[in-house]
């Protein structure tokens, strides 16, 4: 009588012991590699890699600033770390757009949600000192205080 071996997943078992090794060895690690990108891409160095902000960058690492907030602390909302990754997200994509299409102009203007996002932040970080403040949305923290993040 002949035995007949049926193939699991009607996948070659050699095959199958090649995709289940790989998977073992390689899925504990994607945090690893997740964790890697998110401190990597969380760097001034990473944003001023591709952007024409040479001279803001500059102008930040001589700042008072420096020691305290990179550039996501400032321009990503820090509600909670989903709305900062959808903010990187969102960013990193329109960007990445505008890099590689060379959509980039020279001088860069902050959009109304950047402008709102680095409101929040603003008030966020320096809320003991802003709290009795009322500015009720008409005036930016940097009209009187320009300069003071990118130190300029």
């Amino acid at each position: 009588m002949k035995v007949v071996r049926k193939k699991p997943l009607g996948i070659p078992s050699k095959i199958l012991l090649v995709v289940v090794v790989t998977g073992v060895i390689s899925v504990p690690l994607i945090p690893l590699a997740a964790r890697k990108a998110w401190v990597y891409t969380n760097k001034p160095e990473f944003c001023v890699s591709c952007h024409v902000m040479k001279g803001e960058y500059q102008n930040w690492s001589h700042s008072a600033h420096r020691n305290w907030a990179g550039c996501n602390d400032c321009h990503l909302p820090q509600q909670s770390m989903v709305t900062e990754l959808a903010g990187k997200t969102r960013d990193g994509i329109y960007h990445g757009y505008a890099y590689l299409l060379n959509k980039d102009s020279v001088l860069i203007r902050i959009s109304k949600h950047g402008e709102d996002t680095v409101m929040g932040n603003c008030v966020k970080c320096h809320e003991p000192l802003v709290e009795n403040i009322l500015h009720n949305g008409e005036r930016k923290c940097w009209e009187c205080h320009r300069g003071v993040a990118h130190g300029y």
